[in-house]
């Protein structure tokens, strides 16, 4: 006598799929944008370091042509790589630590929902950052650049979450929960200052310049800008979907043994 089959009810069709995914992502932005630890770091560090050290300490009157353009172009890397970064890096470690990740997916939800929910979640963060930089950028920055020039570098930029979604779920998939803030802290401050976001850099540090991925977008970003750039635009974008493809499959690995 063979077993009934197990009724598992209708199967999910492609639009309650979709729903799925963007009611998760609803709620994840919801969850953080209502978590002032987490939101007021991500959204007011890259206004407030702007305002200070690339408009009130950029020289005034002195400064060279065209350095307003630069030092916007920096930070609005630096702007999109926070959402990034401590949205996987520290919110990844820290479920995984309280065991969120065994149960998302012990629980009807599909496949790669948690993951891509924060990485809307990232997005829609980046998108805010990067409105409040240009809107400080035309109002007190100085920037010379026409509105589809900018238009062009925040919609480039934005994109840039993505890389930096890889570095932090790499991040959040191998420290521990107690370290994880840390090392994302000391990452996103050593790519950006290593990569030259702000200032020339020389001899080896120079040299090296190149592996990190902030290098390549702030190229992306001079290249939006219709700014002198080195390299080309395929061989950057090249680059850092291979650094996030290999970040993003180690972890993937990792959570898989583990979660």
């Amino acid at each position: 006598m063979t077993a009934a089959p197990i009724d598992l009810g209708p199967k999910m069709t492609f639009g309650r799929l979709i729903g799925a995914y963007l009611s998760d992502a609803k709620y994840e932005s919801i969850r953080l944008f209502r978590t002032p630890a987490f939101a007021t770091p991500i959204l007011a560090m890259p206004i407030i370091f702007y305002t200070i050290f690339g408009i009130a300490l950029n020289g005034g009157p002195n400064r060279p042509p065209g350095f307003a353009d630069m030092m916007f172009v920096g930070w609005t890397v630096y702007g999109v790589m926070g959402p990034g970064l401590f949205g996987f890096g520290i919110l990844v470690a820290v479920e995984r630590n309280m065991g969120l990740l065994t149960y998302k997916r012990a629980i009807p939800m599909p496949a790669g929902s948690y993951l891509a929910a924060k990485l809307m979640m990232a997005y829609v963060f980046a998108i805010v950052v990067m409105v409040m930089l240009v809107t400080a950028g035309l109002t007190i920055g100085h920037v010379t650049l026409p509105p589809l020039k900018l238009l062009t570098v925040a919609a480039v930029m934005s994109l840039g979450v993505i890389p930096a979604c890889a570095i932090g779920l790499f991040i959040g998939a191998w420290a521990p929960a107690s370290s994880a803030s840390a090392i994302a802290n000391i990452v996103y401050l050593g790519m950006a200052f290593l990569s030259g976001l702000f200032f020339p850099l020389n001899g080896f540090l120079h040299d090296i310049r190149v592996i990190w991925p902030t290098y390549h977008l702030k190229q992306l970003a001079l290249a939006s800008a219709g700014a002198p750039s080195e390299g080309t635009v395929l061989c950057h974008v090249g680059v850092l979907a291979a650094i996030s493809g290999v970040l993003i499959l180690l972890a993937a690995r990792k959570l898989a043994r583990r979660g």
